[in-house]
Order: C-alpha cells, then sequence, then structure tokens
C-alpha cells in the first residue's frame, strides 16, 4: 500500500485509541490490524460512523449515501466485525471499539475465515501484547471481576455470586474461539498455549449479533453451564460479563493475565478463597501447579498446602480438581 492509502487507516486507529477509554496502542501493529479489517472505502466510512455511530437514518444524513449502499456496507462491515448495532427496531450501528466487542476480538471471533485471517491472527498477536503494556498494564486499578467455577461455589452462595445463574435470563448464548489463544498458536506455533480453544461466551444482545454474522456459534444454556464447567476443569479463570463478553482466561497467553502475571493487579477478586483440610490433603501439589496466580504453596513440614488469601483470586481452578477432596471454597475473611 501507498503511504496515502496507509493514512486513512492511521485515522481509525487514532479514533478508536481516541475514543474508547482502554483504546488501542498507538503502534504499527495495530494500524496493520486496521488495514487488514477494513477496505479503504470501509474505513472512510467509519471515520463518518464513528464509534458513537447512529440509527440507518442519522448515517444516510450523515454519509449523503444511498440506503441500499449504505446498508450493504453496514451489513458487511458487521459480517467482518467492525460494526456492531444493537437488535432494537431502529438500531444504532457503530464501529467497534478495543473490547467487548472490539478489534482484539471479533477478527478471529469467526476463526480462519478471510484470505487475510493469518495475516490478521499475527497482528492481534502483537497488538494484544502492545495494548496489555500500554492500556491495562497502566490504568492503576483491577477492572477484571473473578468469577468463580460453578461447581465450586459454597453452599451459602446465593444466585447472584454464580455465573451462570447471573446470565441465564439474557436468552441467547454462544461461543467462540478465543483471540488470545488463536493468535498465538498462529503466531506461535510450537510454543503456543494447550488449553481448550472455544472459550470466548457471548449473552443477549452480543450473542444474537455475533452468531447472525458468523463469529459465533449458539448454545443452549444447558451447553453454556457445561462450558463453563469444562472451562473451569480445565483451569481457566472465568472473568468479566462485561457488555455481554465472559472470557476464560489462562495464563499462557491472555491479554488480561499477561499484565497480572508482571505484577499488576487487574483481578478483582471473588469473595471466595480456598480453605484447606489438612487431615484430607495429601500434599499432591496438583493445586499448587494449577493456581494461575501462584496463591499456593507446598508446606512440606505439615504435608499441606498453604494459601496466601492476599494473591487469591478465588477463581476455584484448585478447586476443582483436587482429588482427596482436600480444598473447598468458603467466605473470603473480611481481612483478605
Amino acid at each position: 500500500m501507498t503511504k496515502k492509502n496507509m493514512q486513512v487507516f492511521e485515522q481509525v486507529a487514532d479514533m478508536v485509541v481516541e475514543e474508547d477509554p482502554v483504546g488501542g496502542p498507538k503502534t504499527p501493529s495495530f494500524v496493520k490490524l486496521m488495514s487488514l479489517q477494513f477496505t479503504e472505502a470501509e474505513a472512510r466510512l467509519a471515520l463518518q460512523i464513528r464509534t458513537t455511530g447512529g440509527t440507518l437514518d442519522q448515517l444516510l444524513e450523515k454519509t449523503g449515501m444511498k440506503k441500499e449502499k449504505l446498508q450493504k456496507m453496514l451489513y458487511v462491515m458487521a459480517d467482518k466485525g467492525t460494526v456492531y448495532y444493537d437488535s432494537g427496531d431502529d438500531p444504532t450501528f457503530r464501529v467497534i471499539g478495543m473490547a467487548a466487542p472490539g478489534f482484539i476480538e471479533t477478527g478471529l471471533w469467526c476463526g480462519i475465515k478471510h484470505p487475510y485471517s493469518v495475516e490478521l491472527a499475527k497482528a492481534i498477536n502483537q497488538v494484544l501484547k502492545d495494548w496489555s503494556e500500554e492500556k491495562l498494564c497502566k490504568l492503576g486499578f483491577p477492572f477484571a471481576p473473578v468469577w468463580a467455577g460453578v461447581n465450586t461455589l459454597p453452599a451459602d452462595a446465593d444466585s447472584s455470586h454464580n455465573l451462570a445463574e447471573v446470565v441465564k435470563n439474557e436468552g441467547h448464548w454462544s461461543v467462540s474461539p478465543c483471540p488470545c489463544r488463536l493468535s498465538q498458536w498462529i503466531a506461535d506455533p510450537g510454543n503456543h498455549c494447550e488449553h481448550i480453544l472455544d472459550t470466548c461466551i457471548h449473552t443477549g444482545d452480543l450473542s444474537r449479533w455475533a452468531v447472525k454474522h458468523g463469529m459465533a456459534r449458539e448454545l443452549t444454556y444447558e451447553q453454556l453451564v457445561q462450558l463453563l464447567e469444562r472451562c473451569n476443569k480445565d483451569g481457566l479463570i472465568h472473568t468479566l460479563n462485561i457488555q455481554n463478553c465472559i472470557c476464560n482466561c489462562c495464563n499462557d497467553c491472555c491479554a488480561i493475565s499477561y499484565g497480572q502475571n508482571r505484577g499488576h493487579k487487574v483481578f478483582v477478586p471473588s469473595p471466595f478463597v480456598p480453605e484447606v483440610d489438612e487431615e484430607s490433603c495429601n500434599a499432591c501439589n496438583k493445586c499448587v501447579e494449577r493456581c494461575p496466580t501462584k496463591a499456593l504453596e507446598a508446606d512440606e513440614i505439615e504435608e499441606c498446602v498453604t494459601v496466601d488469601y492476599e494473591t487469591c483470586i478465588g477463581c476455584g481452578v484448585c478447586v476443582t480438581t483436587c482429588k482427596p477432596k482436600a480444598l473447598s471454597l468458603i467466605w473470603r475473611p473480611a481481612a483478605a
């Protein structure tokens, strides 16, 4: 591409950075991502739509385009995951932001679908690292709420702490490949994450949009619950449930964990922590190996494990595969 052609993609990248509170990084990789996700004509339209968007009538007035042409472009862009709209009778169309849904996600929610998908995956892999370093690690506060595994909750936990119950009334659920994981698989084969791939969960309006435009596979509610259970057993952290997005994060490649692994407090811990039954614990260390924040430590003298409540995020990953059932979640102590 010529320098002149690239300018419009730089402008779209600047728009996302400026208009999204956690907008993209000002890096060549992000501009590259824009050039892959948009044609030049789509990029120019995106600069008119903005991330604030508008109804079809509002956009017709703003762009001066004919209705048939504008509608066609909007739905093509929705298929590519660059334009989002709600399910109302007079929906608002807007350019997506950085996440939920955003440019680090939608291009790979459909898997390897487009001729440029492999190149896009490599760009997303770099953007995720840049974004985490430049934005997420510098927010200065935890932003990603953690949900304990549905099968690990204590008996006295109410429905507001059960992720499956919280999203039950959304009425629509779906799943897509994790873009963090898929992009790493493609960018760094042989050193890639080994966790399950289809773990990006959508609910409600976002789920309907993603399924309609080929970016997600619809789930029944029972399948959703089974997937949450499988993710927890696989060692993944349920987090977010923000703007109808649920992430299941690992330490290997996920943007949120990337900051946590570098000493930044990015997770908002659940209200639970594991309690160890010293008599049942056989010091197999399985929980120590599985803990995503290294909050558990083997006590060789006592032949059991101890828990650092300050470090523990209360995900319940340690509880799920404890064969002697020596671990169970309890309410987090007030001082923890």
